[in-house]
């Protein structure tokens, strides 16, 4: 895992001078999927990072990016049931496919780390958090494709929606992944 950090983030530092890079952030309603999952309903979290454009001016753009990620997902009612909040850094590699200059297609992989994780349990209206320690079952690694589309403004903010799928389960003996629905905003620092 530390191999494809150091790879990835050796593309983005050696290309930081010649290209453009900027911010990007918004909300992101998650879930978890799979066949030990029964009666999950989606939450709602934020994300926010950076991108760096390797191809300016082209057709197709590819834009590695690094993002703090919630996802989790909810059970239950409002007054009864329980929420996890899963705390993500995400490494993507998106490919941008320009249809004109302003709406794009986006495609791409991502390696997700699971930071921390917290657990809500709320009984009759009473909500109770609790911090996950033991990492014992968890698998904190996380390998999945996002699919999207966006529309720049103008040269320098840009509007997307995507959505991401993990490949890869949660928990080791379960069946539960990772889905996101993110809408956001980027914004172009150097042009």
């Amino acid at each position: 895992m530390r191999l494809i950090i150091i790879i990835i983030l050796s593309v983005l530092i050696s290309n930081v001078s010649a290209q453009t890079f900027g911010l990007k952030g918004g909300i992101a309603m998650t879930n978890s999927v799979g066949a030990d999952i029964e009666d999950n309903s989606s939450r709602t979290g934020f994300y926010f990072g950076g991108f760096i454009n390797l191809s300016e001016g082209n057709s197709i753009q590819y834009m590695p990016n690094i993002i703090f990620h919630q996802k989790g997902g909810k059970t239950g009612s409002f007054s009864s049931g329980s929420e996890l909040v899963l705390n993500y850094i995400d490494l993507g590699m998106n490919a941008n496919f320009h249809i004109n200059d302003e709406l794009y297609l986006v495609v791409g992989p991502y390696f997700g780390y699971l930071v921390s994780a917290v657990s809500k349990l709320t009984v009759d209206g009473e909500t109770e958090s609790s911090s996950v320690s033991d990492w014992e079952g968890w698998n904190r690694s996380e390998f999945g494709t996002n699919l999207g589309v966006g529309y720049n403004i103008n040269d320098l903010l840009n509007i997307n929606f995507s959505y991401g799928l993990a490949f890869t389960d949660v928990m080791e003996d379960i069946s539960e992944r990772n889905t996101s629905i993110q809408i956001g905003i980027g914004y172009i620092f150097s042009y």
